[in-house]
């Protein structure tokens, strides 16, 4: 479904990404892991278009997307949640996933308020709160379900678990393992090894804005010396 080609990107003269290839396949949880700085980030920024990538290229379901804007990968069925929310704080729960949805010519499995209120409950107990007054974990919640409104068929996670309280992250472990059940593909960056091993079919590493590793989960629960080297645990 998705398919970076060696992708070199730069925040100005400053090069960050190394010929970073990578694939997702469908169905599929992918987590790229790295220590803070690997460049993560930067790899979901040039997906999406934020950041559009110098040399490379990036395919979604065989085309060539490499550097169109953000609103029109959306259209593509690309969903995005940033690591730091990017909610509206001045809307209420309601308004941000209203301004969020998109129509689709799916027959069935599309996402609506009330799929994403069942999906996240607390976000239908609280439709009428505004945005900037929900706990950080409610935030997270809330960024994912205004992304699932654009009715994706890949969603990108930035460090979902960032900041999240023990029983906040495994809580949404399950969200994301309902997300996969649906059919929905997920590419996340994390920090948290633990989390994102629990709930991911393949792994990448990332260092120094170079993919060192790949594998399935699996095997890198068994290779030690790797998650040592690149992974601190």
């Amino acid at each position: 479904m998705l398919e970076v080609q060696g992708i070199h990107t730069f925040y100005g003269l400053s090069h960050i990404l190394f010929g970073v290839s990578l694939q997702v396949n469908p169905g599929e949880v992918v987590c790229l892991l790295g220590r803070n700085g690997a460049g993560k980030t930067t790899t979901m920024r040039s997906i999406i278009g934020l950041t559009a990538p110098a040399r490379g290229r990036i395919l979604f379901r065989d085309e060539d997307v490499t550097g169109q804007p953000p609103y029109r990968l959306a259209r593509r069925g690309i969903g995005y949640v940033p690591d730091d929310r990017r909610i509206f704080a001045d809307l209420t729960v309601a308004e941000n996933l209203e301004i969020a949805e998109r129509s689709t010519n799916k027959e069935s499995g599309r996402w609506d308020k009330e799929r994403v209120s069942e999906l996240f409950p607390v976000l239908g107990e609280k439709r009428s709160r505004k945005g900037g007054h929900l706990s950080g974990g409610e935030q997270k919640m809330l960024a994912i379900g205004r992304a699932l409104m654009g009715n994706p068929d890949l969603i990108l996670l930035d460090e979902p678990m960032e900041g999240l309280a023990p029983l906040m992250v495994r809580s949404l472990e399950e969200q994301i393992l309902r997300l996969k059940a649906t059919g929905l593909t997920v590419l996340l960056s994390e920090q948290n090894v633990v989390s994102a091993m629990r709930i991911s079919d393949r792994s990448y590493i990332i260092d120094n804005g170079q993919i060192c590793y790949h594998g399935t989960v699996k095997e890198l629960q068994a290779n030690e010396e790797v998650r040592k080297k690149y992974l601190q645990v």
